[in-house]
């Protein structure tokens, strides 16, 4: 382009085909989305239209709440769980080991491992009769635990694997903030005395706090969207214990073909999640401010 020209047609020809597609992939279904969530309809026969009805009904859907705690229940196990790994982990990557390079490898490999895979793999970890878990807790003379079919532990099974599968995601994002900050603000905290830990508090927590709002926030988006891991794990088991909201919205569209009131669960949910991410943004961004 010719220094000052301001034509920006060429530009916007060549973006058409991406706005193209993600109008179509992206816009277009979310606004269809919400139009569907005022009708009862069930893909075959006419959508009927009842305005605020799906809305009304939700409201006094006991699966609704549950569901819904349930899914805070993962989101208040995991959230801090990772966060804290990921940091832990960044600090081992970013430190003086001469290992540092094997951990980084190790500790995001399980990252590129497929939904499927991870939780297939850790229902079979914690299989109750030949899962390696229990067959460690037998060999030291130990009772076998119901990890996946007991109401209280499910859950927790669930966030573990989470836990494992996607820590590597933050260490990533928290070792790339944490390899932004001088070296000189470290040797200087050194000559003056500081101690490793005192480091860590005093300089690496306060300057990582952008990047730690970031992880925080894709964190609690990615919790609340919950549901490969609990699908495959538990089915929602036991006796719907583990159901999260994306699995009833699910279920509810695909299984009972209510795709109005699963669309109007769906937006709620939209709304929740971004609900929670402009008051954590907001709050979080003004503290960093002052």
């Amino acid at each position: 382009m010719i220094p000052g020209n301001k034509d920006t047609r060429d530009g916007l020809l060549f973006s058409l085909p991406f706005l193209f597609v993600y109008f179509v992939f992206m816009i277009y279904p979310l606004l269809y989305g919400l139009f569907i969530s005022f009708f009862k309809w069930d893909i075959l026969s006419t959508a009927k239209y009842i305005g605020f009805e799906n809305y009304r009904t939700l409201f006094t859907d006991a699966k609704f709440y549950s569901s819904l705690w349930h899914t805070l229940q993962f989101v208040l196990i995991t959230t801090p769980s990772l966060l804290a790994l990921g940091f832990v982990m960044a600090l081992a990557v970013t430190g003086k080991s001469p290992l540092k390079s094997v951990m980084e490898n190790v500790f995001f490999f399980p990252y590129i491992f497929s939904m499927t895979v991870v939780s297939t793999l850790w229902a079979w970890l914690m299989q109750k009769d030949f899962g390696v878990f229990n067959q460690t807790l037998m060999a030291m003379g130990q009772n076998p635990v119901s990890w996946l079919t007991n109401g209280s532990l499910a859950i927790w099974a669930v966030s573990l694997t989470t836990l494992w599968w996607t820590a590597g995601f933050n260490m990533i994002l928290m070792s790339a903030g944490i390899k932004q900050i001088s070296k000189e603000l470290f040797e200087s905290a050194s000559i003056d005395g500081a101690s490793w830990l005192q480091s860590i508090r005093y300089i690496t927590i306060p300057l990582l706090a952008p990047t730690t709002v970031l992880c925080l926030i894709l964190q609690i988006i990615a919790s609340f969207n919950v549901f490969g891991q609990v699908y495959v794990m538990t089915g929602g088991g036991p006796y719907g214990k583990t159901r999260v909201l994306v699995q009833y919205i699910y279920e509810t569209g695909f299984k009972y073909y209510k795709m109005g009131y699963s669309s109007a669960m769906s937006y709620i949910l939209f709304l929740i999640i971004l609900l929670i991410s402009i008051t954590q943004y907001t709050l979080l961004g003004r503290k960093e401010r002052v």
